[in-house]
């Protein structure tokens, strides 16, 4: 035999013995087992996210585990043959244990879990196997009702909004307009998502207070920049509230009541163990409370109402239907300030669980957002602005926005790659009439529709680091298609939980844009409409970069850098005279900052110290710059732009007592300038008689945006305490707000050049009863 045909079948022989040798390795892998479920709260459905599943050897071994994400999910592949122990535990749950065997049939189990609320300390031996226990995405803050029992609120319980405003990025220009800037973006840039569905206007007219009470809060993800491509339509952050379904089995309420704030809360089965429904009534009290308080009369007056009814079925699968309406009414200058109003209508259902077939799980929510946003001066013997004028052009100003969406987000997994895919629907209805507000926008009616969708995956490079690539695309009737590809990455160095560097990349678009007059930082107006110009959106790229380190089991230190580039966003323009009628630019512009925060979490004492430094700048071209300055463009900061912001926040508690102290420090906001003084005398009519009549007295603007306000600080306190009895138990609070510094700035009129402080100080006591059947 030829040597290279004998070659050739020794070559064969080996390759065969090779295989032969291999197969049962071979065999093993392709007979490697997937588990996955949902993990949910058994008396109210609600998944919880961040409970931990392990599976276990029979000896008591760590042989792998994982954690839930924000849908409850969870999954553990590559699992060998043989038969272990599954315990999935959460902090104030009791522990569910349970034998699994992968002996044969299906590659890939289904198990949902549901976990009972328990008193009892938990085993905080169990860990994850990546040690991946929180979710720290790049931008990403999660909020949960703790944190906002933390924050001193002049009510029964906590409140997002206050919440909000002790975050470093996170500037209010005042304590009444419901407006929040985050990491330099516009109120309008903000999404605030409630299960699903789009809210237009969640704050109140009271800065300390939202749509989201901590009553009903279930979870809520907050991101300041960087987040997914899941969400699109904004360039700025993104607050996506996951709100509570009621208890399956008993009933509850409870009835709070304070000088700024009375509200009811309920909860109950409507078909004990398979569907519940939640009540929620608020209405602001401080527009009479204020008559008896040394400050005078506060014209600001707000309600809500809520109800959610959810089905659960055996799987861990949910429904709900949701229905929200806000009322908002003030005055934010009580001497001679206009009075703003608006109401927000939300109405939409929500489907979620696992699949039958190779998804591992679905959400399909639809839904109907509404806003009204009324403007003008305000009848005080009526209690009615629609027949008022405005102080300055005689005239009202109103818009409308409707929103119909429908959207289904997938879920799916390849070996340990992850799939988080979906479509969307959406339909914009806007009008608006603004009177001249602006030259080159006056009243309009738009209709859009867009369609559109998103993937995005989870690639993890070993153990250690995790990429995770996305990519939208949204086309519309009203503007050209956008796709906007973002990119985050997370790396664990020395796989310690909660250590870890992370960064994000992306494009973020805007179509829509709520227009105010941001020369007057006193109005509370936004008008919706497509981003005017020929610009087709408005348009933001985000790079970030961040670092969080614990030290020990109690302290944690997070670092975030952030740089955003801005294009097409419009703005006010610039005049030589402060007057009500103006047009609209577009900018271009950039912002950098670098939020910091130290965190100490003890059983007794909650300690937390953040620090914000924040640049913007707009650039635009305007024709009047020539003219005042020689120059066809000018950079300037906008009235937003807080350069430094200090929040010191601390909780002792004590038993049956918690003390709440919160302290906020920053700086001065820019405002516009008066230049000087002058008359004006008109030659329309005839000639004036200049002796006689000298005219119309006019302020002279400076370049916009040269000055700067006071510094502005404030502490508020509260203690509280409860009194358990049969059935129930009463919490009692006394706090203040706003305890020795009376003179913060609220803001600086340009009209009148007046200055109109924040609420003085304010002691407040406020009940709470709660009822258990």
């Amino acid at each position: 035999m030829p040597m290279s045909l004998q070659t050739y079948f020794i070559g064969r022989r080996f390759i065969l013995l090779f295989l032969l040798a291999l197969a049962p390795s071979i065999l093993a892998l392709a007979q490697q087992y997937t588990i996955e479920g949902l993990i949910t709260n058994a008396q109210t459905g609600e998944p919880l996210e961040l409970s931990n599943v392990v599976l276990l050897y029979e000896n008591g071994d760590i042989y792998k585990g994982t954690t839930a994400d924000i849908n409850g999910l969870y999954q553990i592949g590559s699992i060998s043959k043989g038969r272990y122990i599954m315990k999935v535990s959460y902090v104030g749950y009791t522990t569910y244990v349970d034998s699994v065997a992968f002996l044969s049939g299906a590659l890939n189990k289904r198990k949902s879990v549901r976990l009972n609320p328990s008193d009892e300390s938990q085993d905080e031996g169990i860990v994850t196997y990546s040690g991946r226990t929180a979710d720290l995405s790049a931008g990403q803050k999660k909020i949960s009702r703790i944190e906002l029992a933390r924050v001193p609120t002049p009510a029964g319980g906590g409140d997002i909004a206050s919440y909000l405003q002790t975050l470093p990025g996170v500037v209010s220009t005042g304590d009444r307009g419901g407006q929040l800037f985050v990491r330099g973006g516009t109120p309008s840039e903000n999404m605030v998502l409630v299960d699903g569905m789009l809210i237009y206007q969640p704050f109140h007219i009271i800065g300390f207070f939202s749509a989201f009470p901590q009553e009903l809060v279930a979870n809520a993800d907050f991101y300041a920049g960087g987040f997914s491509s899941r969400y699109i339509g904004r360039t700025s952050s993104v607050l996506d509230v996951k709100l509570r379904q009621g208890n399956k089995y008993e009933y509850s309420g409870s009835g709070s009541i304070s000088p700024f704030l009375g509200e009811v809360f309920v909860e109950g089965p409507l078909v004990k163990g398979r569907s519940s429904i939640v009540l929620s009534t608020r209405r602001s009290l401080i527009e009479g409370a204020s008559k008896f308080y040394p400050s005078g009369e506060q014209p600001l007056r707000f309600d809500s109402q809520f109800l959610k009814m959810s089905y659960n079925n055996n799987a861990g699968g949910n429904c709900s239907t949701l229905l929200m309406r806000t009322y908002d009414r003030g005055r934010l200058d009580y001497e001679e300030g206009d009075a703003f109003k608006w109401n927000n209508l939300l109405v939409g259902g929500r489907c979620s669980g696992l699949s039958d077939g190779p998804i591992s799980l679905f959400d399909i929510n639809v839904g109907f957002s509404y806003v009204s946003n009324v403007a003008g001066a305000d009848d005080k013997s009526t209690g009615s602005i629609f027949n008022g004028v405005d102080k300055t052009t005689g005239s009202r100003r109103e818009s409308n926005a409707s929103l119909f969406n429908l959207d289904i987000n997938l879920t799916q997994f390849a070996k340990k790659i992850r799939f988080d895919y979906g479509v969307f629907l959406k339909v914009n209805a806007l009008d608006y009439d603004i009177n001249e507000m602006f030259f080159n926008q006056e009243a309009d009616e738009n209709t859009i529709y867009s369609l559109g969708g998103y993937v995005e995956s989870t690639i993890p490079f070993g153990e250690k680091i995790d990429v995770y690539p996305g990519v939208a695309i949204d086309v519309s009737n009203n503007y050209d298609a956008s796709i906007e590809p973002r990119l985050r990455v997370s790396w664990q160095p020395r796989n310690i939980n909660n250590e870890e560097i992370n960064a994000a990349l992306g494009i973020y678009r805007q179509p829509l844009i709520g227009i105010t007059d941001d020369r007057d930082a006193g109005s509370a107006f936004t008008a919706w409409m497509p981003v005017p110009g020929e610009a087709s959106q408005m348009e933001a790229i985000h790079a970030l970069l961040g670092w969080r380190q614990p030290f020990g089991d109690k302290l944690n230190l997070s670092v975030e850098g952030y740089y955003k580039w801005l294009k097409n966003k419009p703005v006010a323009v610039w005049g030589t005279v402060a007057q009500f009628s103006t047009e609209i630019a577009s900018a271009d512009g950039f912002i950098y900052g670098t939020d910091v925060s130290l965190e100490y979490n003890g059983r007794v004492l909650y300690t937390s110290l953040g620090y914000g430094y924040s640049w913007t700048e707009y650039e635009t071209s305007q024709d009047l710059f020539i003219t005042w300055f020689g120059e066809s463009s000018q950079s300037y900061h906008p009235a937003h732009d807080r350069r430094h912001k200090v929040n010191v926040q601390t909780s002792l508690n004590f038993g049956k007592y918690m003390f709440n102290l919160g302290w906020q420090l920053g700086s001065g906001l820019p405002y516009t300038r008066p230049l000087g003084f002058d008359d004006l005398i008109r030659f329309e009519d005839k000639l004036p008689n200049i002796k006689g009549d000298p005219g119309v007295p006019r302020i002279i603007m400076d370049r916009p945006y040269g000055g700067r306000m006071p510094v502005y600080h404030r502490l508020d306190a509260s203690m509280e305490r409860d009194f358990e009895f049969t059935g129930g138990l009463l919490n009692v609070q006394l706090g203040a707000i706003n305890t020795y510094n009376q003179a913060n700035i609220f803001y600086f009129d340009v009209y009148t050049q007046r200055r109109i402080n924040q609420l003085p100080f304010y002691p407040y006591a406020s009940l709470k009863l709660e009822v258990n059947k």
